[in-house]
């Protein structure tokens, strides 16, 4: 149960170092109104910027982060950059990083929020994984950032759940053209169309990838409304961000 004092943040639960520091928001706290109500911590969704940077300012006080987080501008794509020295191309789906206090963050609304560390604690990353990204090759992209995949742990985070992520021929299509392996995460709905698990996906391709230490939170932000942002769900909402770094 995510008690009073933590309305803004979940933390993930994993078997990382203890110094690794690693969740994500909740929608709870803010002061963005509809239809972002009321963390949406998304600059690219049509929100105040106003309201976007207290939301961001609320939630970093809260984490007592002692840098702000480094904002991507994720664009559904297979890139993932070191951000030890910050860029000025933020145009990427996933950072990475060696450095203490340096924030990895991502935002998402149904696709899939991955956090990775290695055993030791000295290097995190994390990626936005959504259908397109996922068949460019974004997961195994970011498995390749750390030298052991063996003893890489792996967070899964909030995402929407096959119940509720209905796909076409075409998505469908995409993905086992991608990998013939993903063909368990689908159940036919009807003749056109699948039911789809973006984290079973994610999954296969982490194992296919080397990587067993797998953690995966279950939460679907379709269905639990009063958590999450949902763009399946309500269309035009906000984003909650799921962070890593290493104190």
């Amino acid at each position: 149960m995510i008690k009073e004092k933590k309305i803004f943040w979940l933390k993930a639960n994993w078997s990382a170092p203890n110094h690794i520091k690693a969740g994500t928001s909740i929608r709870t706290g803010g002061c963005s109104r509809s239809p972002y109500n009321e963390s949406n911590l998304s600059l690219n969704v049509g929100d105040d910027p106003k309201n976007v940077k207290k939301n961001r300012s609320a939630l970093a006080h809260h984490l007592e982060l002692n840098e702000e987080p480094v904002w991507l501008e994720q664009t559904h794509s297979e890139k993932i950059l070191s951000i030890n020295h910050v860029p000025d191309n933020l145009k990427v789906d996933g950072s990475y990083t060696t450095k203490k206090n340096r924030v990895c963050v991502i935002t998402t609304a149904d696709c899939v929020p991955i956090l990775f560390s290695n055993s030791e604690g000295t290097k995190v990353a994390a990626i936005h994984a959504g259908w397109k990204g996922i068949c460019r090759g974004v997961v195994e992209n970011a498995v390749k950032i750390f030298s052991c995949p063996r003893s890489t742990i792996v967070w899964i985070g909030p995402c929407i759940s096959n119940k509720y992520y209905e796909i076409g021929e075409d998505v469908y299509s995409n993905f086992l053209d991608y990998s013939n392996s993903l063909e368990s995460a689908f159940k036919k709905s009807n003749k056109k169309n699948w039911y789809c698990s973006l984290g079973d996906i994610v999954k296969i391709l982490l194992k296919n990838s080397g990587i067993n230490k797998i953690h995966e939170c279950g939460l679907c932000t379709y269905q639990m409304d009063s958590l999450f942002f949902s763009y399946r769900r309500d269309g035009d909402t906000g984003r909650t961000a799921s962070m890593i770094w290493i104190d």
